[in-house]
């Protein structure tokens, strides 16, 4: 096949694409329009020299199976043209010897095959064959190159230049001799055209030969270049898989080795009182946390889960040994080097070829020039002894003249003819290394190949792996879950004791609420009853009947009746009450007695307070009977309205002066407000534990009186105390917490841990300092030249070796006499909160 360079565009503008066959070398010319140029007519184009089937395209560098609009794209092209050139190809057409002669001149700034780095941008286009990728292919046959033998004439080609007739060469044995001469000059002259085309056949065959092997490594290149793009996802895929397996893991791990322990420090948390109260009601006895736990069916699920975690360790294993298995970075290097050593003996028989096998081929060209001028020398000198009279005995001297310089000419041509048999041969030992050379580098090739499809399907099979073991690592997280249910559930019923106090708080606050509002709209009402009959009785009794019956027919009729209807709370009548569920006692047993905690709220969760009796005096006068008198006025001439019609028929004369109804409403409206704050608060008290902070205490340790609505000013003045120290702790309260989610919200989270400055949203680990304090560990935060940040350990559980957390809160305080971190008094410290990542 023919390596001229390729992905050119004709004058027809056609494109010429060169696809190079890895396991031969041998180069594919495919000429299309440009219309016509896809992967699937390529590939149709190739059919004959490899099925459809057993093709494999790689287009690069970056070594990719090619697309269409990748093909079609004019970088792409120029890139061939570029790979074309640096291939340098043999053409075609330089056969005769003055473009011989101008090789050899150029031999010596030839470009090496296999020097060139990617910067260039050349790319090219390689075939490979999946039947020559399996197992049981075969092996590739000898490469012959030709012309291998070289026939060389016994006989002169036709007959002598010499024009003499029969009769003068039969009567004449001197010329007779001449024309011997001349033949034998004719057949040394046919023998060394011979050796000299055989010379330039052999050379071209030797260039295109080492320009198949050059192709063939620069296919292995590509081959082991997509291997490597291949392994180098697969090392990406199993570290990223890695990681998730590993923290997910080694959380099971911890779990599974703990659960039993999560079960029995369960049943050292007892239940409220009024759960326990309800579980009775209920005909059940529960008295502790485990009690509501179904042990026997999590031990069980513990178990599976158990099994399942060890047989997802024993895949993880097998994965990692499967990887391990797909080389190593010295087996690699190794196999460069012998990739690269292999290129070298490629470029050392390639410098053979240009050095030796074309000097022969030249001293061959140059013997040929010699026999020619020889065998014209010895036509000349045969053409003037013949040119005298033939009767003339002149004529024989000349002839008989003749024959020494004919036969010295002859023997230094047959001299000419061996020396060109001796290089032939030579030239033959060239051309047998060279084609043995390929029919090596071919088999080569074939193993190399080999071991990198191998290699490819391994790591197809790790990656299937590592999907199985996601998917297995998936189904195990969430077996996992009902565990974590367990394992949470001290946690989760803190939360639950603090939801029930918030929702009791709500319904408290939205009961009071509701009241206030109706008695202010009773008292508007009641004052409005009474702004109309004074209206009525007054200015409204001089009034004409028409504006009574045509202007404004509800006139005398009393306000509406504003009766809301709210629905009843029947969520709090279910709420246990848990007033004073979160003690320090409860909450240093869910705690694993840990110090502080949340103190007592019972001020959040007091019984709200009775509603007022309504004031509503005149309401029963709009519900009389209607037999009263009705307004009426004889001088002006004022009928009496219709009997039907409901009329203010009483009123006191002093209640309209009553301008301001928010008097009244003091002792109500207190109590509404003051349960809204206990709400809210209660709602902020919540969210600080969620960020793994500690609730302030509250300042009230009881329920507040109830507010009479005769209440006197001492009462509404203790009642304002109690709301003004209700808003400190709000404000307080929610300028810690808008703080700290702002901290967290403004700033980027990091997972590296930080030791030379500690903000809030920073990842800090914190070691034991040997001191202890209530049954539990003090720690301090690794720091570089930050001392004295101490941990508050209010919400971490039992002791571990360490502590890595983000910091959600962080307190300065100076040292007292007595402190838990042995510091000197008068010294500033820094207590941390933090959200635990991890403690062991």
């Amino acid at each position: 096949m023919t390596t001229q360079s390729t992905a050119t565009v004709s004058s027809s503008q056609t494109i010429t694409i060169r696809v190079l066959a890895a396991s031969t070398g041998v180069s594919y010319k495919i000429s299309l329009h440009p219309t016509e140029l896809t992967v699937a007519n390529i590939r149709s184009h190739l059919a004959a020299a490899v099925p459809i089937s057993d093709q494999i395209l790689l287009l690069g560098p970056p070594y990719k199976v090619p697309k269409d609009s990748t093909l079609q794209s004019e970088e792409v092209l120029n890139s061939l043209r570029l790979g074309d050139a640096e291939d340098n190809p043999i053409p075609e057409e330089a056969v005769d010897s003055a473009q011989f002669a101008n090789s050899s001149k150029q031999a010596g700034t030839r470009r090496s095959l296999l020097t060139s780095t990617e910067r260039s941008g050349a790319r090219r286009l390689f075939l490979f064959s999946k039947r020559a990728l399996s197992e049981n292919a075969p092996d590739p046959p000898p490469c012959k190159l030709e012309p291998m033998e070289l026939a060389l004439p016994t006989d002169p080609p036709g007959t002598s230049t010499l024009n003499l007739t029969q009769s003068i060469s039969a009567s004449q044995p001197l010329h007779q001799a001449l024309v011997a001469y001349d033949r034998q000059f004719m057949l040394y002259l046919a023998q060394g055209r011979v050796l000299a085309d055989g010379a330039d056949m052999r050379l071209r065959s030797c260039r295109q030969c080492v320009q198949e092997q050059a192709i063939m490594a620069r296919a292995l290149r590509a081959a082991v270049s997509n291997l490597s793009d291949h392994f180098n996802g697969a090392s990406r895929t199993r570290s990223d898989f890695t990681a998730t397996f590993q923290s997910k893991i080694s959380s099971h791990t911890s779990l599974l080795q703990k659960f039993e322990s999560i079960l029995a420090n369960l049943g050292s948390v007892p239940l409220h009182p009024s759960l326990i109260q309800i579980a009775r009601g209920s005909g059940r006895i529960m008295e502790t946390l485990l009690d509501t736990v179904p042990v026997e069916r999590e031990r069980a699920w513990a178990q599976q889960c158990q099994t399942s975690h060890q047989h997802l360790l024993s895949l993880y294993n097998n994965l990692e040994s499967a990887f391990s298995q797909l080389g190593t970075p010295s087996s690699r290097d190794e196999e460069i080097r012998q990739d690269s050593l292999a290129e070298g003996e490629i470029q050392a028989l390639s410098n053979e070829v240009e050095a030796a096998c074309q000097n022969i081929r030249d001293k061959q060209a140059e013997r040929l020039k010699l026999l020619t001028d020889d065998h014209n020398k010895a036509l000349k000198l045969i053409m003037d002894a013949l040119g005298e009279d033939a009767s003339s005995g002149a004529q024989d001297d000349k002839v008989q003249n003749t024959f020494t310089p004919l036969h010295q000419m002859s023997n230094k041509s047959k001299e000419v003819v061996q020396a060109m048999e001796t290089d032939d041969k030579e030239f033959q030992k060239l051309l047998q290394k060279v084609s043995e050379a390929k029919t090596a580098v071919m088999k080569r090739m074939k193993v190399r190949l080999r071991e990198v499809s191998v290699a490819q399907s391994s790591i197809q099979r790790v990656l299937s792996s590592i999907g199985v073991l996601k998917d297995a690592l998936n189904h195990q997280c969430d077996n996992m879950i009902h565990l974590e249910h367990v394992a949470e559930l001290t946690t989760s019923y803190k939360d639950f004791l603090s939801e029930l106090k918030r929702r009791k708080a709500y319904g408290q606050a939205v009961a009071s609420s509701s009241t206030a509002m109706m008695e202010r709209l009773a008292l508007m009402r009641s004052d409005e009853v009474k702004a109309r009959e004074k209206f009525l009785r007054g200015p409204g009794r001089h009034l004409m009947p028409p504006f009574f019956e045509i202007f404004v027919p509800t006139l005398a009729t009393p306000p509406p009746l504003f009766t809301p209807q709210v629905p009843a709370l029947i969520e709090m009548e279910m709420l246990p009450d848990v007033a004073n569920l979160v003690s320090e006692d409860a909450d240093t047993s869910m705690m694993g007695g840990q110090e502080g905690g949340i103190s007592s709220a019972s001020s959040l969760t007091a019984e709200s307070i009775q509603q007022q009796t309504a004031h509503s005096t005149a309401d029963k006068n709009f519900h009389s009977s209607n037999t009263e008198e009705q307004v009426s006025n004889n001088n002006a001439g004022v009928p009496a309205a219709h009997p039907n019609d409901h009329l203010i028929v009483s009123a006191d004369e002093q209640s309209a002066n009553d301008d301001v109804i928010m008097d009244q409403m003091t002792g109500v409206s207190e109590e509404a407000e003051r349960k809204t704050l206990a709400y809210e608060n209660e709602m902020l008290r919540q969210q600080i534990e969620r960020l793994g902070g500690k609730a302030p205490k509250a300042y009230l340790d009881g329920p507040v009186p109830k507010v009479a609505t005769t209440a006197t000013a001492a009462v509404v003045s203790s009642s304002l105390k109690e709301m003004e120290s209700l808003r400190k702790e709000l404000e307080v309260v929610k300028s810690r917490a808008e703080k700290a989610e702002k901290a967290l919200s403004t700033q980027e989270l990091s997972d590296k841990i930080s030791h030379s400055s500690f903000s809030i949203g920073d990842v800090a680990l914190f070691m034991p300092t040997g001191r202890e304090s209530g049954g539990k560990r003090t720690y301090l935060a690794f720091h570089t030249s930050c001392p004295h940040r101490y941990l508050s350990t209010d919400n971490i559980e039992g002791n571990p070796d360490f502590v890595l957390g983000r910091i959600v809160y962080q307190e300065v305080l100076l040292a007292e006499d007595a402190n838990a971190f042995g510091l000197q008094k008068g010294t500033r410290y820094h207590l941390l909160t933090v959200e635990v990542l991890k403690a062991t």
